[in-house]
């Protein structure tokens, strides 16, 4: 699925002052691209992504995915489109520690009209050996594939990710990396993610940097890695 913003604004209110997230903002983003959204704290990319994905709504502007406006979309509808079109996959894996890898994963595959099979999508992320463990008997990064998984299952056309990678290690940082571009490779998934880490631009197809509220650069990757071929720092 591609993603349009046309003159999107964001102005949150409290009391009397008024913080503008997002400013005047046009973006396009293919469908198939993984986008590298890149900026300091404060510059506007939670909002972007929390708009992007209807979490959130623009004060003002238009947002288009696949010919839909989302942005003049009510509550009841924006969470049909997101439940039927959209992954998340954040910094905490929100897992629920009652259930095992098989059982969270099934969580997601419930809620959508298309979904994969549980058993394909835990072999996509190298967990098959775990599939009837429970979270506690997991490493942060086998933790992490699991919330991966529980976001695929149900076939999204758009994964978002906001600091997928913020609470991980090096290794593990990687390794959830290259998941999310295996996933990407294989089911031509559009993929949005969030990092302070300016080291994981180099295996998106675009990178968008952002700096109070307005895009300040769209560089094309003509160099683009895979996740293991990362420099960290």
């Amino acid at each position: 699925m591609s993603i349009k913003l046309e003159k999107v604004s964001k102005i949150y209110k409290t009391g009397e002052v008024e913080t503008i997230a997002l400013h005047d903002v046009d973006l396009e983003i293919k469908e198939g691209e993984v986008i590298i959204l890149l900026g300091p704290s404060g510059s506007g990319k939670s909002t972007m992504l929390n708009v992007c994905s209807g979490l959130d709504k623009p004060t003002s502007g238009i947002i288009t995915i696949d010919g839909e406006v989302i942005s003049s979309m009510n509550s009841k509808e924006l969470t049909k489109f997101r439940r039927e079109n959209l992954g998340f996959i954040f910094q905490q894996y929100n897992l629920l520690q009652t259930l095992s890898v098989r059982e969270n994963v099934e969580v997601g595959r419930e809620v959508s009209s298309d979904p994969f099979t549980v058993e394909e999508i835990v072999e996509q992320v190298g967990l098959t050996p775990n599939i009837d463990k429970y979270p506690f008997q997991l490493s942060g990064g086998e933790q992490q594939r699991v919330s991966i998984a529980r976001a695929v299952v149900k076939n999204p056309k758009i994964l978002f990710c906001d600091e997928p990678t913020g609470a991980l290690d090096e290794v593990n940082a990687k390794e959830i990396l290259a998941v999310i571009q295996k996933l990407n490779e294989k089911f031509n998934t559009t993929v949005v993610l969030i990092t302070h880490n300016p080291s994981i631009s180099v295996m998106g197809d675009r990178i968008i940097k952002l700096n109070s509220g307005q895009v300040v650069d769209d560089i094309r990757n003509a160099n683009k890695k895979r996740a293991s071929e990362i420099k960290w720092g």
